[in-house]
């Protein structure tokens, strides 16, 4: 009895827990975007590979445009749906929490990935330490800098939670290693590469003696970096940003983008999976997952991947 007891209890610490195979009833898992958007791809490419692994059914819902109102309809309809797990990219914390709330009580496991809704009842936040990796870009732009000049910061949505903790890194850490950067605005480019460009080309005809831009969202580095190619500021005014978008590393080649932060994007789908499959099975979730960053430079633009795929190799 006591053998039995202490396999019993050996199985129960296994993570994740259960592989769902032929002839049980396979859990239905759903990924919550903010919205139609390249950066997710490989967020869903690791969802769908642990999905496989472990025997659950997956799916991709994607709000079409990056406002709050369709990405609570998207959660609302999965209630009605009865899946198993949702999986979200929050863009809003605030106004998440009715509609989180609703799917707990419907029984409904609901984590957050990517972007997090620290004012929820989300099981947890698996993705970057969202601040910290702000702060650690800001000391290398400072640098990049000369710790002197004007910068403008490019935000997709100022609402989102992830995106307000990497601002306040970044602009702490000019505060504190660099006084004498002035951040000229922080400017909203709603998650959209064409309002990016757009705005971009209005920054450089009003701020004539800008020194540098970053991005702390995807689709600002690729788009400003059209735009100093077309104006033939490339190399002169200095850009950074998050993800490695195609058109980033592009960038990050040609000399256009200084560097990028790469988020662990397939690690935080592959992690969902596990995780909502623990709380399917009553364990405890630690509240905060981080799954790390990486600096990409010229001068590992073309091995960064293979680093990656070594820490984390399902």
């Amino acid at each position: 009895m006591k053998k039995l007891l202490l396999v019993v209890l050996v199985l129960s610490l296994l993570v994740p827990i259960v592989v769902f195979g032929q002839g049980a009833k396979k859990p239905v898992f759903v990924m919550v975007p903010k919205g139609v958007h390249p950066y997710y791809e490989p967020c869903y490419e690791g969802f769908k590979a642990a999905a496989a692994k472990y025997g659950v059914t997956v799916q991709k819902v994607d709000p079409q445009k990056f406002e709050l109102p369709l990405q609570v309809k998207v959660i609302e309809d999965l209630i009605a749906q009865r899946v198993d797990g949702i999986a979200i990219s929050a863009l809003d914390d605030a106004g998440l929490v009715p509609v989180i709330a609703d799917a707990i009580k419907a029984g409904i496991k609901v984590i957050t990935f990517d972007a997090p809704a620290p004012s929820s009842a989300a099981l947890t936040y698996i993705g970057t330490d969202n601040e910290t990796a702000g702060y650690e870009a800001g000391k290398k732009m400072a640098d990049l800098m000369n710790k002197e000049g004007e910068i403008i910061i490019l935000q997709g949505g100022l609402g989102a939670a992830n995106l307000n903790l990497r601002t306040k890194g970044f602009k702490r850490a000019l505060a504190e290693v660099a006084p004498k950067i002035k951040v000229l605005d922080v400017v909203d480019v709603q998650g959209d590469f064409a309002v990016a460009t757009n705005k971009t080309e209005a920054i450089l005809q009003t701020y004539p003696n800008l020194k540098a831009i970053f991005a702390v969202s995807a689709e600002g580095a690729p788009a400003a970096a059209n735009v100093l190619r077309q104006q033939k500021k490339s190399g002169k005014i200095i850009l950074a940003g998050f993800d490695d978008l195609k058109d980033t590393l592009e960038g990050i080649k040609d000399g256009t983008v200084s560097f990028c932060l790469v988020q662990k994007t397939y690690k935080m789908g592959w992690l969902s999976v596990e995780k909502l499959l623990d709380a399917m099975a009553g364990k405890q979730i630690l509240k905060v997952i981080d799954t790390g960053v990486l600096f990409v430079t010229k001068s590992n633009v073309n091995t960064y991947m293979d680093e990656m795929k070594k820490e984390f190799n399902p």
